[in-house]
């Protein structure tokens, strides 16, 4: 398939910001002088939403649809269900809302779909998670699209971005559905593991391997999980999968995409070029390649 560029006036708000200069060259320096110290705070910063509370991306429901309150880890998850047929999950990433998958909800609900989307805690309209509004985790994400399986039940198909292809993977095993049954259209997916935890930090600021010794373990105990353990590479999905990448996203670089293309059998990429991280969201050829391949058609 050809690449997809973006088309004009195309614009998206980054959630994934790279540090100024000065702290990047603090964090270079630290690597030589100071791991120790560099890991502890990179231990919070890892977890804290971008934007903060008054800055966050909110969406807002669409007219017709219907909004519901989940309760997830004492958290009030804010979501909307719209449409009739076919269930599918929008599942936004780190950072984002229900907003960012607008245009791809109206598409699929124009196109005979039920759809459900939500925030996260601490993320968009919903309250604020286990530790409080400027800071979350995967589990967190995985514990809201839990909810909403639990309410809405098993899906004809999720449509996923960044982090939100990782927690959604997580949920369905979790929560015990099939998810070779399910059409998975995974979006500039944040693979999770070692690999993608690094390169999306890296991307942000400088981190070395005097830093990254210290800092997973310190991360890990803070979220009680496994980072390496938590992949999407492994074990393998079998269900029909879209992968949309674009060749020159920063925080979750193209390799990973061409890698689980590879490890999942029956995955198809799409790459894009100019699209980057978010902009990817709101193209429309993309938008037309999603709802078709959910569709069916």
């Amino acid at each position: 398939m050809a690449e997809q560029t973006p088309g004009p006036g195309s614009k998206k708000k980054s959630t994934t910001v790279r540090a100024p200069w000065h702290v990047r060259a603090g964090f270079a320096a630290a690597e030589r002088f100071a791991p120790g110290p560099a890991a502890k705070v990179l231990s919070r910063l890892w977890f804290k939403v971008p934007g903060g509370p008054a800055r966050r991306l909110r969406g807002k429901a669409p007219g017709g649809a219907e909004v519901f309150t989940l309760d997830c880890l004492g958290s009030e998850v804010w979501g909307y269900d719209w449409g009739e047929g076919p269930l599918v999950y929008l599942v936004h990433g780190w950072g984002g809302c229900t907003g960012d998958l607008d245009f791809i909800a109206a598409s699929l609900v124009s196109n005979g779909m039920r759809v459900v989307a939500f925030d996260a805690p601490s993320h968009g309209n919903s309250g604020p998670g286990p530790w409080g509004p400027e800071y979350s985790n995967g589990p967190h994400l995985v514990g809201a699209m839990s909810a909403a399986l639990d309410k809405f039940g098993a899906p004809h198909a999720i449509v996923a971005h960044s982090m939100g292809c990782l927690t959604s993977v997580l949920a369905m095993r979790a929560s015990g559905f099939d998810l070779d049954g399910t059409r998975l259209a995974m979006i500039a997916p944040f693979v999770g593991g070692t690999a993608g935890f690094n390169d999306t930090l890296g991307a942000i600021v400088p981190v070395g391997p005097r830093i990254i010794e210290r800092l997973i373990p310190l991360a890990e105990r803070r979220a009680e999980v496994e980072i390496s353990k938590i992949t999407l590479l492994d074990p393998a999905v079998e269900s029909d999968t879209l992968i949309v990448h674009d060749k020159g996203d920063r925080p979750n670089p193209f390799r990973h995409a061409e890698e689980l293309a590879a490890a999942w059998p029956n995955a198809e990429l799409m790459p894009t070029t100019g699209l980057g991280h978010r902009k990817v969201l709101v193209s429309p050829e993309v938008n037309r390649r999603v709802t078709a391949f959910v569709t069916g058609e």
